[in-house]
């Protein structure tokens, strides 16, 4: 480049490039947007702690039509839900609905559990001093007890409001590093919870 020195030009040429987006990634003109709410819950498998999540409800879902949703549950779920991030998993589902590619699916992005009383700033990767996280505890143990608040507490709370699917083929789990590991872990312990996993550079030997 112009104006670099040799010394920063090696620099500029050695520094990690940015993945580019797809097609699937972008806003298409046309396509229906879903929405997305966010919710707290507080819970009972993981006394102590609290956390946000997001559901994203496809444009197409039809609350009164004869099939029920599809459902994919996204660990650290601040990651994958926005629409300027690195993944936008939203707008990614917008745009496979549309095309036909998946089904009308349910989007439910999960944070980990943080030991405070009140949730006083959005949830991201860095807890606020003096705040705990459960994430390691929830995300690296190898058992279980992640799925059943998965069952328990996630897809039955979000399930009185929209209608799930209860065919695990139709039900993906999704995280990345330890989320990674986490996913796995739900759906090798309970595959008639979830039988399709995506890892994201999973923490397999943690």
């Amino acid at each position: 480049a112009p104006g670099l020195s040799s010394t920063n030009a090696e620099e500029e040429k050695d520094k990690p490039k940015e993945y580019p987006l797809g097609p699937d990634s972008m806003v298409k003109e046309g396509v229906p947007k879903g929405s997305v709410t966010k919710h707290q819950i507080r819970s009972e498998i993981y006394p102590g702690t609290i956390r946000e999540y997001f559901v994203y409800v496809p444009a197409q879902y039809d609350a009164g039509g004869e099939e029920a949703a599809a459902v994919m549950v996204f660990q650290d779920g601040h990651a994958y839900v926005g629409e300027t991030g690195q993944i936008r998993a939203t707008t990614v589902f917008d745009n496979l609905i549309a095309a036909g590619d998946i089904p009308v699916t349910i989007g439910i992005f999960v944070n980990p559990g943080w030991f405070t009383n009140v949730l006083e700033e959005p949830q991201i990767w860095k807890t606020p001093e003096g705040v705990g996280s459960n994430r390691a505890v929830e995300y690296d143990t190898l058992s279980g007890k992640y799925a059943e608040f998965l069952e328990k507490e996630i897809l039955a709370e979000v399930g009185k409001k929209y209608r799930l699917t209860a065919n695990p083929e139709m039900r993906a789990i999704c995280g990345m590093s330890s989320g990674g590991i986490c996913a796995f872990t739900v759906a090798w312990e309970r595959p008639d919870l979830f039988r399709k996993v995506l890892s994201h550079i999973g923490s397999f030997t943690n």
